[in-house]
């Protein structure tokens, strides 16, 4: 009798785990996202923030978030911010030291967006977005449970190229305030042109024609000037060209329609800095050591921060903690120069050993490591292998095109000049009164030209600005179809 049993038994069981394993393989259940998916998806797709934050009981998405968005007016501790919008104080704790253990500070900035999210049925924070600067922003969010979380991501920027021809009628910088070009493109142009003729003595009547990169970001928050790709001033029976082309390292610079490198090669200071502490000399009493030394480079002292830029194109040998140093970067320039960087808060992800650096690109931030007694930047060079004095040393040299990259540089030359021909021919008949201004308008918006294949929107400016383009694909990355 045990057997027939214990056979029923199994064959009762059998039945019951095909029926299990049908029902399980039939069916089709809705897959729910965690909530870490969730927001991992809807950041990588450019929405502002989680729309769905806790883990759902049933396959109805949860209502989407009420959008807070404001700028900051104030300077507080992040949790005195969090309070303030509602959370409870044990919340507001939780949230503010995991965000301060992310971004390593405690304080949001005054003139800072921030943007929070709320569950719209219960108020609770879902979570909220801040920019630390113009390149990172913060988000966070809640999982639910108490459980939170953080991470930095890069503001994403496109580009796009704005052209224009403007007519010079005083003053050169007042003529390109009037037509709203950014303050870094006109001081690159007045750097490249410098020791060939002073803009702000451009006679009345002189012509601009520009093209330049705008940089802003996807969501619109920001806009950030780009590079000059191409220029051209007339004055009298005189033409200043500039193109932009990267030499074989990936270094952009500007040249003239020769392949003759225009403005300054390098930087007599890496920063904006407030006074000299100690200067060059093989003979000084160390505020910390408590002894006589050498102190073979200057001190600039700055506020902490403060961006260091490489004084001249260059090769990355070092960027890393260096002993009394602290942070430090060596980067070798032509004629067996080296220029060194120390004390550095911060070295830029970027700048790495074996690397490429150009003029004026920021290799890091201004701080106190190392032996140090506050933020301030040591600058020093060394000279075949001996140390000069930073501040009386000449570094860099106008250099020209290589020749195994010349070919590329006047196809390039001959696709931006072709550009620039395309802008309408302003000069001294066409400095505009008062009463003018209407006419040039309307010839503004007959010689609209677009760059590239995708079209733009012609636009009614100023009296002399005749046109932006707000799309279409980048000068700097021409390809062989671009209609220039």
């Amino acid at each position: 009798m045990g057997y027939p049993r214990a056979l029923t038994g199994l064959v009762v069981a059998l039945i019951a785990t095909t029926a299990a394993l049908f029902l399980f393989f039939q069916a089709n259940p809705q897959t729910l996202a965690s909530p870490l998916d969730t927001l991992s998806s809807q950041l990588d797709a450019g929405k502002d923030g989680p729309d769905v934050v806790e883990q759902p009981e049933s396959a109805e998405p949860a209502p989407a978030s009420i959008i807070i968005s404001m700028t900051l007016d104030r300077t507080a501790p992040i949790e005195s911010y969090l309070r303030k919008a509602g959370m409870e104080p044990d919340d507001a704790h939780q949230w503010a030291t995991y965000i301060q253990r992310i971004t390593a500070n405690r304080y949001f900035y005054s003139g800072h967006p921030l943007t929070l999210y709320r569950d719209p049925e219960t108020g609770e924070m879902r979570g909220l977005k801040y920019d630390l600067d113009e390149k990172t922003t913060v988000t966070a969010a809640s999982l639910g449970a108490g459980v939170l979380k953080a991470a930095l991501r890069p503001l994403e920027y496109f580009i796009r190229p704005i052209k224009l021809t403007f007519a010079v009628k005083d003053n050169f910088q007042r003529a390109a305030a009037e037509n709203g070009i950014p303050k870094p493109i006109v001081a690159t142009l007045q750097d490249a042109f410098a020791d060939r003729h002073d803009l702000n003595r451009l006679a009345p009547g002189s012509a601009v024609k520009l093209i330049y990169d705008e940089k802003v970001s996807r969501d619109g928050s920001y806009t950030l000037a780009g590079d000059v790709q191409a220029a051209q001033i007339r004055f009298g029976s005189r033409t200043l060209t500039a193109i932009s082309f990267s030499d074989e390292h990936g270094r952009p610079h500007l040249y003239d329609e020769k392949g003759h490198a225009l403005g300054p090669q390098s930087l007599k200071f890496p920063l904006n800095f407030k006074y000299i502490s100690s200067g060059f000399t093989f003979h000084r009493w160390h505020p910390i050591l408590h002894e006589y030394r050498p102190h073979v480079g200057v001190d600039l002292v700055a506020k902490y921060g403060e961006p260091v830029k490489a004084v001249a194109d260059g090769k990355v040998i070092s960027a890393g903690w260096q002993g009394e140093l602290g942070n430090c970067i060596r980067i070798q320039h032509q004629h067996e120069m080296i220029s060194i960087y120390g004390h550095l808060s911060k070295i830029s992800s970027e700048v790495k050993p074996g690397g490429y650096v150009h003029i004026g690109q920021v290799i890091g931030n201004v701080g106190s490591t190392g032996l140090s007694t506050g933020p301030h930047l040591h600058f020093a060079m060394e000279k075949d292998g001996a140390w000069v004095n930073p501040l009386t040393e000449k570094l860099g040299e106008n250099h020209e095109v290589s020749p195994r990259m010349k070919a590329i540089f006047d196809d390039i030359k001959d696709r931006y000049q072709s550009a620039l021909a395309a802008l309408p021919d302003l000069g001294s008949h066409f400095i505009a009164t008062d009463a003018r201004k209407p006419a040039i308008s309307k010839f503004a918006d007959m010689y609209h030209v677009t760059l590239g294949h995708s079209p733009s929107k012609s636009t009614h400016l100023r009296a002399q600005r005749i046109s932006s383009s707000r799309s279409g694909p980048a000068l700097g990355a021409l390809g062989s179809d671009s209609a220039l």
